[in-house]
């Protein structure tokens, strides 16, 4: 029985639920437009949920020349350059925009062995570190910013799990198999940094909750036989969609799970001072109890006062390329530590 590793990178207006028990994993892409206002008064920009596989092979749903996408993800080329970009990126996958979409990563055929449980890489962190200092230390899944560090007494509202979600969820992703782990840390500058959390407009004092944070979130799943089934239903039961991958000649098959902003790549990476993660505002939309928009704590720069020390340790020495090397955000332009985020401090986020 043939075997190939399945990769999926997950980035942007994203947060991660982990049931109980560690056993399954809900993905929410939050819908996020301009009719939804920031604290300061701002329009949050439109974000656009989408699935994007690179394979050996697809069949099914899979279109490798979407003109919407290809424009979104490659607004900087004509749109005939961009047709191609994509196309080359997804090589023999495809791509979906995800809209009020419930995603499903299931084995290829029946008779194929089952995937792997559900790991949670929760054991490779320093208990006493807010950064971690080793690549090893980096893939835990703590690094993913805790909203229930920053309002312990909001409560989760149980309707995002419903069948039909409010029109806060654009699309979920059910995940209950395979490695779950940090990607990557959010780059501030050459070393590795943490965050600080403290309302919008400065005011009040940070939240004691200060530690670096995770921007990319990658789940690694070992598959045994032939292909991987994607399957979409749509909250309304309208028709969804399957596609179904086989591996390429790396014997790798690649998926970006992606909820970003329109956005030009940046030539570096290297950026001393990102802004200040406004979008995270949103999260608090999925609490029945949210605190008030203007209270609500988002990520600044910088560790908070009080935090304890940390080891001076450079972002690329935790960020090896040998390991964390990907055909597809490569072709994407979102290579590690050069996304769009990375300009601004916006992370996805656990409840």
């Amino acid at each position: 029985m043939s075997s190939f590793i399945l990769k999926i990178l997950f980035s942007g207006m994203i947060v991660f639920s982990p049931n109980q028990n560690g056993t399954e994993v809900t993905v929410l892409l939050l819908n996020a437009g301009h009719t939804h206002h920031l604290s300061d008064g701002s329009a949050l920009q439109d974000h656009k949920p989408l699935l994007i596989a690179r394979a050996g092979n697809c069949t099914g749903n899979c279109p490798t020349r979407d003109a919407d996408i290809a424009q979104f993800v490659y607004e900087d080329q004509s749109s005939s350059v961009a047709l191609d970009s994509l196309e080359s990126a997804v090589a023999g996958g495809g791509a979906w925009t995800l809209n009020g979409s419930d995603i499903s990563v299931v084995k290829a055929s029946s008779d194929d062995p089952d995937l792997p449980a559900l790991s949670i890489v929760r054991d490779a962190r320093s208990t006493s570190s807010i950064i971690p200092s080793t690549s090893g230390e980096r893939e835990d899944y703590s690094w993913v910013a805790d909203l229930h560090q920053l309002c312990s007494t909001c409560t989760v509202d149980s309707n995002i799990f419903a069948s039909q979600p409010p029109d806060t969820i654009a699309g979920r992703l059910h995940f209950r198999n395979g490695r779950l782990s940090t990607y990557s840390i959010g780059r501030i500058g050459p070393n590795v940094t943490p965050v600080q959390f403290k309302r919008l407009d400065g005011t009040g004092s940070a939240s004691s909750y200060s530690q670096a944070i995770a921007t990319w979130v990658e789940a690694d799943i070992e598959v045994s036989g032939s292909g991987i089934e994607i399957t979409e239903d749509k909250f309304n039961g309208d028709p969804g969609r399957t596609m179904t991958l086989t591996p390429d000649a790396n014997n790798t098959v690649e998926i970006a799970v992606l909820n970003l902003p329109p956005f030009v790549p940046p030539a570096s990476a290297n950026n001393e001072a990102p802004q200040v993660g406004k979008h995270f505002e949103m999260y608090y939309d999925l609490f029945t109890n949210p605190p008030s928009q203007a209270d609500r704590l988002v990520p600044f720069a910088g560790a908070a006062s009080g935090a304890p020390s940390y080891p001076e340790v450079t972002w690329t020495s935790i960020h090896p390329t040998t390991t964390l090397g990907s055909d597809l955000l490569n072709a994407l332009r979102l290579d590690v530590g050069r996304g769009p985020y990375n300009r601004l401090i916006c992370p996805p986020g656990d409840i």
